[in-house]
């Protein structure tokens, strides 16, 4: 059902909206299942052995209140099971944390911390308890942490599940032997994509922080991850000001954090505002980027053009002295607000925001010490290419030279959001840009899904949900990587509305 007053006004201006608009944002989809058959129009290549996993909201409230953002909305899995013989399954489940528990038993939104408010608002000490109590609600990632599969945010905290299964089993809070994360520190940030460290089998992340007394400085904490619980501490160091991440890149040397003037105000934040008010973009400020030996944990600290970016795409070395980095950039923060339901569901407000992701490299001299943005050529045959987001490479050129990337951009045309395309930008030789795209589908974030036997950087295939707004249906897509022509599809049971990131994970079926 449309979700309250907020849902209900904006859902008259969707009649004339984008075909099927409407499924992707602000509809409960309650529909579970497990293991359920997939009938795909041409065969599925018997090679592909995994699972699909993806993670993102899908519940918009409880009882007589509703989120006003998508980032707020309950979790849900979705995995795809493909077991080698051509065949593929279908489960879905909704995330048993103990926000979600706690909502269903009192049929509302109980008291955990939100991104943005509710509606209607909750009062002063519900804010106040909601703070107390923490986030909880893990519906960004998922990952396969040396068999623990975890689900996380930007929070530190995440959940354990099967990913067999899509139970959920535990929440979990690991601790870091040497590092300092009790009083008068705030240890409850980290970013939404870790990150495999190089050579290894184990991930890499950051802890943040927060001083919470004006003398205490707050500090980063770069972190070996080997299971859900078991971290290691590569280094830590203090900083004047603690920004807002979500990604960071690795190459064999190094992990960069490319630190954009995104701020959380702490005094707001634990005075019974919402992280959504908390935060404040600093146009004026440069970008500093903190460049970390793994080995050693020596941190070298740059300054580059004041720029935001939420996703990070991949990063390598050139040489002893070089690194190439590249991000999705924006020339400031607003993109942090495009998923208030204000904004997303009226279509007006969306098409006029300021939304303007671009493709950008950062060449970094090591021995000079110097950041230099390079901009990426744009191919006039499809020019909306360098606008992606959401990217995804194959997995196995993390932190290598690498020339494909691939994602999703939202407005294809500069002018309309909504007006989607999925697409693979060629770094090496623009020619090589490509868009697939049909008039009212709403194709998500794609996962590269690598060819046993390949043996060049695109051999493999791509996985993406769509939604066919014209049907007001589900599928998920298998494209060629090479040309993005459609190989198979499959329409799911039920709707799959807009989520965030997942990952293919072979050998688990």
């Amino acid at each position: 059902m449309i979700r309250h007053l907020l849902f209900t006004v904006s859902f008259v201006g969707i009649l004339a909206d984008l075909p099927g608009w409407n499924l992707l944002f602000g509809i409960d989809v309650l529909n579970e299942t497990y293991k359920e058959p997939l009938t795909f129009d041409n065969p599925v290549p018997k090679w592909i052995k995994g699972s699909l996993i993806r993670n993102g909201p899908a519940r918009y409230g409880m009882g007589k209140h509703s989120f006003r953002n998508v980032f707020d909305g309950y979790a849900k899995l979705y995995s795809w099971q493909f077991p080698g013989n051509g065949s593929a399954y279908f489960s879905s489940k909704f995330v048993q944390s103990k926000s979600y528990k706690e909502s269903l038993s009192i049929n509302d939104v109980a008291p955990y911390q939100t991104f943005d408010n509710l509606v209607p608002p909750r009062t002063f000490m519900e804010q106040e308890m909601s703070v107390v109590n923490g986030m909880d609600n893990m519906n960004v990632n998922i990952y396969n942490f040396s068999g623990d599969c975890v689900i996380l945010t930007d929070m530190w905290k995440l959940y354990v599940v099967n990913c067999y299964t899509l139970e959920t089993i535990r929440e979990c809070n690991p601790k870091i032997p040497g590092a300092k994360t009790s009083f008068p520190y705030m240890g409850i940030l980290s970013v939404a994509h870790p990150l495999q460290e190089y050579g290894t089998s184990h991930h890499l992340t950051f802890l943040q922080s927060q001083g919470m007394v004006p003398e205490v400085a707050s500090k980063f904490t770069l972190v070996r991850t080997k299971s859900a619980d078991i971290r290691e501490k590569i280094a830590e160091w203090e900083v004047k000001k603690m920004p807002y991440l979500h990604s960071f890149s690795t190459t064999e040397r190094y992990a960069i954090i490319l630190a954009c003037p995104l701020y959380i105000n702490i005094e707001k934040l634990l005075t019974g505002h919402l992280p959504v008010d908390s935060m404040f973009f600093d146009k004026d400020e440069p970008t500093l980027t903190y460049i970390v030996n793994i080995k050693t944990g020596k941190v070298t600290t740059l300054t580059t053009e004041n720029v935001f970016t939420l996703h990070h795409v991949n990063a390598y070395e050139l040489d002893e002295d070089t690194i190439f980095m590249d991000i999705v950039s924006y020339p400031d923060a607003a993109v942090v607000s495009v998923l208030e339901m204000d904004i997303i569901m009226n279509e007006t407000r969306r098409n006029a925001y300021p939304f303007k992701p671009s493709l950008k490299r950062f060449r970094i001299d090591l021995k000079a010490e110097k950041m230099t943005p390079i901009s990426f050529d744009v191919n006039p045959k499809v020019p909306h290419v360098n606008m992606l987001e959401a990217p995804t490479i194959n997995e196995l050129y993390r932190s290598k030279h690498y020339c494909y990337v691939y994602g999703t951009v939202y407005k294809s045309d500069f002018k309309i959001y909504g007006n989607f395309s999925f697409v693979k930008k060629d770094l090496c030789n623009t020619t090589g840009d490509l868009s697939w795209s049909l008039p009212g589908h709403y194709p998500m974030e794609g996962w590269f899904v690598l060819d046993p036997n390949g043996s060049v950087e695109d051999d493999g295939v791509l996985m993406l949900p769509v939604l066919d707004g014209n049907l007001g249906k589900s599928y998920l897509l298998i494209l060629d990587p090479k040309t993005l022509k459609p190989i198979t599809k499959s329409y799911m049971p039920f709707n799959i509305p807009f989520h965030f990131h997942g990952r293919f994970i072979k050998n688990l079926f």
